[in-house]
């Protein structure tokens, strides 16, 4: 679809997911069905920043082995940092070549039929004033942060500051500020539960160690 025409389109984060979903649909159906994070970024494109901090924010709403989040959250830190300085994005080496299941991909595919569902349901092109480019580097302090918060290896603290930053990343694409509103509120709380249990489990080591 041309950029002319997503622009038309009522929602416009529409035909742009339906993009990268037909891209997914291709790779997974090949013989070499793993995804490289180098791979993902090159069907998203290198200047489609909140694009590729929504794929990841996604990705780190699924389960994986122990780790797999930390590097989900670097994954967005470094995107974040890029969009922040205006520059296209690239992964470290040896980052890059991580490589993605074939179930993480199908699942990935449901999750972004979820979003398609939800945008023609519920979010729509208003409060553009929150979206426009000038908007873009508070969206990528937003994501720096929520990057950070994400590294933490503390179980189950990714899911609300994850979930957050999707819904700011869907609203950016689909012009719908209110969405970028409600995914900032979202990301502030997951990001002090992050806080307070990161607090919590120190006071309880420097407890534990007094004891000793």
């Amino acid at each position: 679809m041309s950029d002319d025409a997503i622009k038309a389109h009522a929602d416009p984060v529409i035909p742009i997911v339906d993009g990268i979903v037909a891209k997914l649909r291709a790779h997974a159906a090949g013989p070499d069905a793993a995804l490289t994070c180098d791979d993902l970024l090159a069907m998203v494109g290198h200047q489609s920043h909140v694009l590729a901090i929504m794929i990841f924010a996604l990705l780190n709403l699924l389960p994986g082995p122990p780790g797999y989040n930390s590097l989900m959250g670097v994954a967005m830190f470094v995107i974040s940092i890029a969009m922040l300085r205006r520059r296209p994005m690239r992964f470290a080496q040896w980052f890059g070549r991580l490589r993605l299941p074939i179930w993480v991909i199908r699942k990935l595919l449901d999750v972004l039929a979820t979003i398609i569902g939800w945008a023609a349901r519920l979010s729509a092109p208003r409060w553009r004033a929150l979206v426009g480019a000038h908007a873009m580097p508070a969206i990528a302090v937003i994501g720096v942060v929520l990057g950070l918060v994400n590294i933490s290896p503390i179980p189950f603290m990714n899911i609300v500051p994850s979930t957050g930053l999707a819904i700011i990343c869907l609203g950016v694409l689909n012009q719908d500020g209110a969405a970028v509103v409600l995914g900032s509120a979202l990301g502030a709380l997951g990001a002090t539960l992050s806080i307070l249990a990161i607090w919590v489990i120190l006071a309880l080591l420097l407890s534990v160690g007094d004891m000793v």
